[in-house]
Parts: structure tokens; sequence; C-alpha cells
């Protein structure tokens, strides 16, 4: 009997006593949050270079409805499956962290695509049936001093006005009968004048004006 008591004693003595909290209350478990909420402290409105892997993180923090940082939360991002976009460290467009207990998760080492453009980083977070998802905006830029390839003169060159090739050949007979013409009217006003500036003289025998035959286009000058 007395060795016993003497065993119940023992493992009484070296069972731990439950911890008591300092305000003499009782011991209470962090239960799952009823709403989460998702915030970019850093990374919110990055200017990346195409190409390039990200050096600066995205962080990301998590708290519940009172404000408090959530803790062992699954974080998930995801980027474009088009471009613009990029591939995580994990070489995919997915990456999925847990939040410690300050309740903050940081992405690193993100690789841009060379295609550049805004990029909606979908992160999506839950915890227990609680769940949030925002869009974070990056922005990816051409290098320093790369344009977008200019396009070359047409070979072909403006075009060219039309040229009525009857133009200057219509032009050339023009002048031609002008010239004709000319000369015929200086002969009848110089016989005109031998006429009237010579009383005696014998009367002039009249003046027949030359006749001009063309080709086509016909001009014809002279008495009809």
């Amino acid at each position: 009997m007395a060795s016993l008591l003497s065993v119940g004693l023992a493992l009484q003595v070296a069972s731990p006593a439950p911890p008591v909290p300092a305000d003499g209350g009782q011991v209470q478990t962090d239960p799952a949050p009823a709403i989460l909420r998702i915030r970019v402290l850093e990374g919110e409105g990055s200017i990346h270079t195409a190409g390039t892997r990200s050096s600066q993180p995205i962080v990301i923090f998590l708290t519940d409805e009172a404000g408090r940082p959530v803790e062992g939360a699954s974080v998930s991002l995801r980027l474009p499956d088009e471009a613009p976009t990029g591939l995580f460290a994990n070489g995919m467009r997915t990456e999925i962290a847990v939040t410690g207990p300050d309740g903050r998760v940081a992405i690193r080492g993100i690789q841009w695509a060379r295609a550049a453009g805004p990029v909606q980083l979908r992160i999506t977070a839950n915890k227990g049936e609680a769940r949030a998802g925002i869009l974070s905006t990056q922005y990816v830029t051409e290098p320093a001093g790369s344009s977008q390839p200019r396009r070359g003169p047409d070979p072909a060159g403006p075009p060219r006005p039309s040229i009525n090739k009857e133009q200057p050949s219509r032009s050339k007979w023009i002048l031609l009968a002008a010239l004709i013409g000319g000369a015929a009217a200086g002969g009848v006003a110089a016989a005109a004048r031998s006429g009237s500036t010579a009383p005696g003289a014998p009367p002039l025998a009249a003046v027949t004006l030359p006749t001009a035959t063309i080709g086509n286009p016909t001009i014809t000058i002279g008495p009809p």
C-alpha cells in the first residue's frame, strides 16, 4: 500500500503543471480569422526593365478583421499567361508562400519577360474559411536606349503625278500656229503701210496669206 502511494506521489510530482497566464485567465488559442485583408507593403507600382530579374522584393502583409497579423496563412501569387508577364524564382508563373508571425511574406527574383507594359499580379490568401484577393500592378519598360524600330521609306517612293504625253505635243502645235499667224498678220500690216505712204506708186498686188497645214491636230490659216 505504501509503495502504491509513493508511486502515485512521484507521478504527481513529475507531471508538468499547465501554463498559467500572467493575468490569471485561461489560455486561448488563436482562432481562425473571419476576414482577411491583404496589403502590399513594398513593390506596389514598381518599374522593372524588360528581360531582367527583379531585385526589389514584393512584401505582402496579411491581417484579420481587427488589423492583427495573421500567421500561417497561405498566400498565392499569379502572373499573367500572356505578355507582358514573367516567371517567379521557381520557374513558374505561380508562387505560394506562408505568412510568418508578423503576417508577412516576401517574394523575390521575378524574371520579367522582354515584352513591355503593365503587369497585373493576382494575389490571393486563405486561412480556414477566410479568403481574400487583390491585384497588384507592376510596370515593365523597355531597356534604356532602346526604341521601337522605325519603318524605312517606301522603296517605290511617293506617288508621282501622271503626265499626259499629249500635252507637250499640243503645246508645240499651238505655239507654231501662233508664230505663223503672227507672221501673216505682220505681212498684211506692212503691205498696208507701204500702200498708204506711196500715193503715186502702182497698186500692190493682193497679198495672199500662206496656208499652213499641220498634222493632227490641223490648223489652217488663210482665206477659205
